[in-house]
């Protein structure tokens, strides 16, 4: 498993907000995320140096973990990317992990690779239409061509627990949202709205109405709070 960097932080999305986690972030990622704002602006992926431009990264060391964490309180880990689930050797890590008991695995995936990876806690954000990079592209044509989750999810919701997060633009995107959950049947409190943005001042522009919609909805809201707390930077 290639990886690009390790660190210890809180988790800032989902179920597991504000836990203390070490994450492993993977390189490459076979999406291409690109967000337009509200003021034309462009957003691409947070991590562009695992998708856009992927490092090369280095082997996972297990041993240095191992080393890395003796003293520390940390139970949770969380496997990032880019798309942890591209990796060949995943699951393998997983099992590793797992043997130590200590540890509650997350993995953090687009949805769009399966893998059978028991006892992992699957955070999955499929990536909406908003997600799409201008007509033409290669990147939007790359990103069309591999965003394909629906049955993914289906297999996971069986299998694993999860959670469904989704980063949202604009409050028409809600509508899309409905319809995913509604083909799926996932129950609501597993489901979690999140602002597009990378910066607190992108968020502030949508959270009230994010607000609104998970209230409507039954939905869970989730900030972005590393992003809060650190800005949008590496290792964090």
């Amino acid at each position: 498993m290639k990886v690009v960097e390790q660190f210890g932080s809180i988790q800032g999305e989902g179920k597991y907000l504000g836990v203390p986690s070490y994450f492993i972030r993977t390189t490459g990622c076979n999406l291409r995320c690109t967000w337009k704002n509200p003021d034309n602006t462009i957003t691409k992926c947070d991590t562009p140096y695992t998708s856009f431009n992927p490092e090369k990264g280095k082997d996972f060391d297990n041993e240095q973990l191992e080393r890395t964490l003796k003293y520390s309180p940390i139970e949770h880990i969380v496997l990032t990317g880019g798309e942890p689930l591209i990796q060949p050797d995943i699951a393998q890590v997983v099992e590793k992990l797992n043997e130590q008991a200590k540890y509650q695995v997350t993995i953090e995936t687009n949805g769009t690779v399966f893998k059978d990876i028991p006892n992992a806690f699957m955070s999955i954000s499929p990536k909406l239409s908003n997600s799409y990079a201008q007509e033409h592209s290669k990147d939007r044509q790359l990103h069309q061509k591999n965003n394909v989750y629906m049955e993914n999810i289906s297999k996971w919701m069986k299998t694993n627990d999860y959670q469904l997060k989704f980063v949202v633009n604009e409050r028409k995107d809600m509508e899309e949202i409905y319809n995913l959950v509604r083909s799926l049947d996932v129950p609501h409190n597993k489901v979690y709205l999140m602002p597009q943005g990378i910066t607190t001042e992108q968020f502030k522009n949508k959270e009230n109405f994010i607000f609104e919609e998970a209230m409507k909805g039954g939905f869970n809201y989730t900030p972005r709070l590393h992003i809060e707390l650190f800005g949008n930077k590496r290792g964090i």
